[in-house]
């Protein structure tokens, strides 16, 4: 009677057992399912990237000033020498999803202390983003770029800091960034800010204005005569006094003007900016004011009527300071002889 009652006994126990390992195992699966249903709802709700679009930005009614629109805090001033200005350029900007690039007139700011004194990170960051927030413009990104996006500028390190020091004013790739833009009733503008970087971007949106226009022998004439000289920019290759093919046009067009003014002479004058060395700018803007000579001949100009002469760096008519002052003055001028 007692191995009966023992053995009963184990049977309820094995049954109860059983019970808990299908609850244990109804629980599992019920759990398991939930949390199916929870990842799935969590992808669902996963916002996709949007491009940068101006109409979600809200206009600005204040009064912002003239351009570049910022200036260095109180102590702080630009620093010129690394400071440029471009009539027409591009900036990149992120707004923590996607980039996206503004162009127009394009300053990028460089600023240091007054005095040489040690350089206020933060003075800078919060003098220039509490004033940018105070006339309207919106934050669109503070922070370190995400590293995995910043490498798909390039395959290598030299290609990846080539992009950002064509589209950045500060250094995105190691240090924070600062991303404003301010919409107002006719103006458009985008903001980098770097306070490590010591550094501001400023774009201002506008439509490119093509001002190349086709130089004739008529304009040519008509601008030596009223000024004694005409200026033409005429390509050569990079450090040497090969004249390109895509300014053989104006060359014909001044052998033109030559042809139909038999009795005028004139004097070809070589110009460069101040990149280099001096002595070396001067020996090539002598040789490219000679290859024009030699192209003029080559149109059947008689060589007595034309002289070369070439003055290096020595005559800029605009700053060197700047890509576009530099560009005007590697010129090439047509002199008259009296």
């Amino acid at each position: 009677m007692k191995r009966l009652f023992l053995i009963s006994l184990a049977s309820i126990t094995i049954l109860a057992c059983n019970k808990e390992t299908k609850k244990l195992s109804e629980s599992v699966k019920t759990n398991t399912a939930t949390s199916s249903v929870k990842v799935n709802k969590s992808n669902s709700d996963i916002k996709k990237t949007k491009p940068f679009n101006w109409d979600e930005i809200q206009k600005s009614m204040v009064d912002i000033g003239a351009y570049p629109f910022v200036s260095p805090p109180k102590g702080m001033i630009i620093d010129k020498e690394y400071s440029t200005s471009y009539e027409f350029d591009k900036l990149e900007f992120f707004d923590g999803n996607s980039f996206f690039v503004l162009d127009g007139k394009v300053e990028r700011i460089k600023i240091k202390m007054e005095d040489d004194k040690e350089w206020q990170e933060f003075y800078f960051q919060k003098s220039i983003s509490d004033y940018l927030k105070s006339i309207g413009a919106q934050s669109l990104f503070e922070g370190q770029i995400p590293t995995e996006l910043t490498q798909k500028w390039g395959e290598d390190p030299n290609s990846i800091y080539e992009h950002m020091h064509k589209f950045y004013a500060v250094d995105v790739v190691n240090q924070p960034v600062s991303f404003y833009v301010l919409k107002t009733p006719n103006q458009k503008i985008g903001f980098q800010i770097g306070s490590n970087s010591k550094s501001i971007g400023v774009v201002q949106l506008q439509n490119f204005v093509q001002t190349i226009e086709k130089i004739s022998a008529d304009d040519i004439y008509k601008a030596i005569e009223k000024e004694g000289v005409a200026t033409l920019y005429i390509n050569f290759d990079t450090g040497k006094s090969r004249i390109k093919l895509t300014s053989y046009d104006i060359i014909n067009e001044v052998a033109k003007m030559m042809k139909n003014n038999p009795n005028l002479r004139i004097s070809i004058e070589g110009h460069t900016d101040n990149t280099g060395n001096a002595m070396d700018n001067m020996r090539l803007s002598e040789s490219r004011a000679q290859a024009v000579l030699l192209a003029l001949r080559d149109e059947d100009v008689d060589v007595s009527r034309l002289q070369s002469k070439g003055f290096g760096q020595t005559k800029p008519i605009e700053t060197n300071t700047t890509k576009e002052g530099k560009a005007k003055n590697r010129r090439v001028e047509l002199r008259k002889i009296n």
